[in-house]
């Protein structure tokens, strides 16, 4: 906020107080609606503001917000007082300090004096544009308390207003072009927020619950280095010392029959602060109903096979959270939380399976059926931390333990019908597995700040990971049974020392990371020897940043992360069908990922742009390996993978006068990518375009358009391109019963009955597409209902625990 000028005068006539100041891009404005009876067209009209008397002014005025006055082309409410006026010129800026209690100055009757004749303004209306965009030197911050339109929306959906952030018509969410970034939830990890099913919760969770969502996509070395190279921070609510109850209650449902219902409630008294989560989704089959495309040459043999059929999955989630803050006194807070997240899924497939040799004569042909009669997944977590503050400002220090668990039990029955040469010796199986992962984490970390323009930031980590899974393959016929049990562990220790440094317009960062790891295999079965590894990683990062003016940034940044591989990676167990085999390796390593980036960007009243071109690379990236062998397609992982990225984000928000907002998020990316033994080289260049138009109409309703998709030839593995696609919805909303209820109305590509996406391999054994044709038109209704006078929210602890961890498997 700008400080306000003393160049207040006061009038010797009235007592009153008008204040004019040269200031420039103050954070707001203020519209003067005045009588359309005292308009008229003056040049350079003078204009007094008679509000309060002198002393009301010193009490209230000089604590309040900073505005800007607009002119009008018509604007002319004014005085013939030559002495006490200011002249409106085009540029010319007023200062009002106006008090927080009130939004509005009620009008007094005109005021003759013996030189003055002043026309007093009905009302002084003051309106807000907050920018809902920060750009530090770690995190692009958006402010969706402030955001008037998160109130009807779901988080999946303001996801779509924030830069680098990038959510398709299917719902993929991506930052930066890719889909490799950990999610977390008040500034540490939370295990619900990961898996295939991200979607799904995010869509369930009201933005209006959600304080601000930051984006980061340089992570310094208070990070770990074991992870992806963006993380999305949703940050919920603030916190304030008022008592009370509040909370939200929303529900929604399709046409295509899939629901759901959540409720969020904050309570606070005295110093202990409560909130509660609890939220259920159905997600009907209709849903994801889609027909699938499959055909393949082999290059060595000639040979092509081609599989169709038709897939959907039904299930039904939970999820919530306990979270609670004590704050013992203003140096000292304990917070605590627990969470889960669990589903069963009902997934069904029917497929035909042809495979010709090179003269077209049949070799096999058979039909299959997969359904799921166990498929179950839950996820247990729960956090503490312990912060404390000293007196001297910044300085903080936090102790913090985290625990997750997981628990999965999966079962696959696969029937085989109307066969030709069929190429096993058993008419269907069913694959059972479980899998169990536990996770403590304790964490150390402290702030210290050094006189205004430095500060350090230190802290260490303990780490222990404990993985178990079973696999058994039940064969109906001949064919053995196979049972595979493996166990992983891993300990990871790890400390960190970050410097920063602010200077006027320059900031800076530049920290180091050390990370051990000692991984150890065993096979309860005995099919194969335990073994162990030992991992040391050192891990730099640095940025620079330069404040170009109050509303430019430019940005430059480098760091490294690495990726350690899960148990769905590394668990050597073989899964044999007809067709494929695939199997993890147990002698994976870590990956080391290095990236260069540029951040430009630029801040106006009604202007938003973000500009942010990149170069990534890594050697030994951990990827899945394919390849023909006796007839069936072999899949399995190695650390072969050597990539080169280079790409360009941007983003754009334009408000060209008050109801409209224009959006678009857009992005190129090249990538180049081999595989050396056998070697494969693939190479593409592609991107997406993504627009949102939201407009106010008559009777309070919210228009808001979306359209976009992805283009070009996208490749993101050695082996394949991505095809287009394209999207588009609309949403209307209108808000009632003073703001607290909103309801929303959506359609889903309206006008188009069914689209395609076409995956097209390029490289390795075999080349061909898998096509899957889906049934995007959808239309939706929601409501969201909001209680209470409560504004508190439970305190988090300004540090805590961040695990970036696992590929393939452990935190699903």
């Amino acid at each position: 906020m700008f400080k306000l000028q003393k160049y207040a005068k006061k009038a010797k006539s009235t007592g009153f107080f008008y204040i004019l100041t040269q200031r420039s891009r103050p954070p707001e404005k203020v519209l003067l609606h005045l009588p359309k009876a005292k308009r008229e067209t003056r040049p350079h009209a003078a204009v007094t503001l008679q509000a309060l008397p002198h002393a009301a002014v010193q009490e209230s005025f000089f604590y309040g917000k900073v505005g800007r006055i607009e002119k009008k082309p018509n604007f002319a409410d004014y005085t013939t007082n030559n002495e006490k006026r200011f002249t409106m010129r085009k540029k010319a800026l007023l200062t009002l300090a106006a008090s927080l209690a009130a939004a509005s100055l009620p009008a007094q009757n005109t005021v003759r004096t013996d030189s003055t004749e002043t026309h007093k303004m009905e009302e002084v209306i003051v309106t807000q544009r907050r920018q809902l965009i920060k750009n530090d030197i770690d995190k692009l911050t958006y402010d969706v308390q402030h955001d008037k339109t998160a109130q009807t929306k779901t988080t999946l959906e303001i996801l779509k207003k924030i830069p680098l952030v990038t959510v398709d018509g299917q719902e993929n969410i991506k930052i930066q072009g890719s889909a490799s970034f950990k999610v977390y939830k008040n500034g540490h990890p939370d295990p619900s927020l990961s898996g295939q099913n991200l979607k799904d919760i995010l869509k369930a969770i009201p933005a209006s619950t959600i304080k601000r969502i930051e984006v980061i996509t340089d992570p310094g070395a208070k990070y770990d280095a074991e992870g992806t190279t963006a993380i999305l921070n949703i940050v919920m609510l603030g916190s304030s010392r008022l008592q009370g109850v509040s909370g939200n209650v929303n529900a929604g449902a399709n046409t295509n029959g899939s629901t759901r219902v959540g409720a969020y409630l904050t309570t606070q008294a005295g110093k202990l602060t409560t909130a509660v989560n609890y939220n259920y989704a159905d997600q009907n089959k209709k849903q994801t109903e889609n027909d699938r495309d499959e055909a393949y040459d082999y290059v060595k043999t000639g040979e092509h096979t081609h599989e169709y059929g038709k897939n959907s999955t039904g299930a039904k989630i939970h999820f919530g959270n306990i979270s609670a803050s004590y704050e013992i006194d203003s140096l000292n807070l304990l917070t605590a939380s627990t969470n889960f997240f669990g589903y069963k899924a009902d997934a069904n497939t029917q497929s035909t399976t042809e495979r010709w040799d090179k003269n077209n004569q049949l070799i096999y042909k058979f039909d299959s059926d997969v359904t799921t009669p166990g498929y179950s997944y839950l996820n247990l977590g729960g956090r503490f931390d312990y912060q404390h503050k000293t007196r001297l400002e910044g300085e903080t220090l936090t102790l913090s333990y985290m625990l997750a668990a997981t628990r999965q039990h999966t079962t696959f029955r696969q029937t085989y019908s109307n066969m030709t040469n069929f190429p096993a010796d058993y008419t269907g199986y069913d694959q059972n597995s479980r899998e169990r992962f536990t996770e403590h984490t304790f964490q150390i970390d402290y702030v210290r700040p050094f006189g205004k323009h430095h500060k350090l930031e230190s802290g260490t980590k303990y780490i222990l990971r404990h993985n178990n899974s079973t696999s058994l393959m039940d064969y109906q016929g001949t064919t053995p049974d196979m049972e595979n049990r493996f166990r992983h562990n891993a300990q990871v220790a790890a400390a960190y020392l970050s410097y920063i440094l602010t200077a006027g317009k320059w900031s800076a960062r530049a920290g180091l990371r050390y990370e051990y790891t000692h991984m150890k295999a065993s096979y309860p079965d005995g099919s194969n020897a335990d073994y162990h590894a030992n991992l040391n990683d050192w891990v730099p990062s640095a940025s620079l940043q330069y404040k170009i003016s109050d509303g430019q940034t430019l940005k430059f940044s480098y760091n490294t992360s690495i990726n350690r591989p899960g148990i769905g990676y590394l668990n050597p167990a073989i899964i044999s069908t007809p067709t494929t085999v695939s199997f993890g390796n147990a002698n994976l390593g870590s990956s080391r990922n290095q990236k260069l980036q540029m951040e430009y960007m630029l801040v106006t009243s009604k202007l938003t742009v973000q500009f942010n071109p990149y170069y990534s690379f890594t050697n030994n990236g951990i990827g899945r390996i394919l390849y023909e062998q006796n007839r069936k397609d072999v899949s399995t992982y190695q650390n072969a993978l050597k990539s080169k990225v280079f790409g360009i984000s941007s983003y754009t928000e334009w408000t060209p006068f008050t109801g409209t907002t224009f959006t678009l998020n857009a992005s190129m990316r090249y990538a180049h990518i081999t595989l050396p033994t056998p070697y494969i080289k693939n190479s593409g260049c592609g991107g997406g375009i993504y627009f949102d138009w939201e407009q106010k109409i008559p009777w309070k309703l919210t228009l808001t358009t979306s359209l976009g998709g992805e283009y070009g030839n996208r490749v993101y593995n050695p082996y394949a391109i991505e095809g287009h696609w394209f999207y588009y919805d609309f949403t209307l909303t209108r808000r009632f019963l003073k703001d607290k209820l909103t309801v929303s109305l959506s359609a889903e590509s309206p006008f188009i009955k069914e689209k395609s996406s076409t995956y097209r391999i390029v490289r390795g054994d075999y080349t061909g597409y898998e096509r899957s044709v889906m049934y995007p038109r959808c239309f939706n209704i929601g409501f969201s209902w909001s209680f209470g006078k409560l504004k508190a929210s439970v305190k988090k602890a300004e540090r805590s625990i961040q695990n970036d961890d696992l590929v393939g498997g452990g935190k699903k």
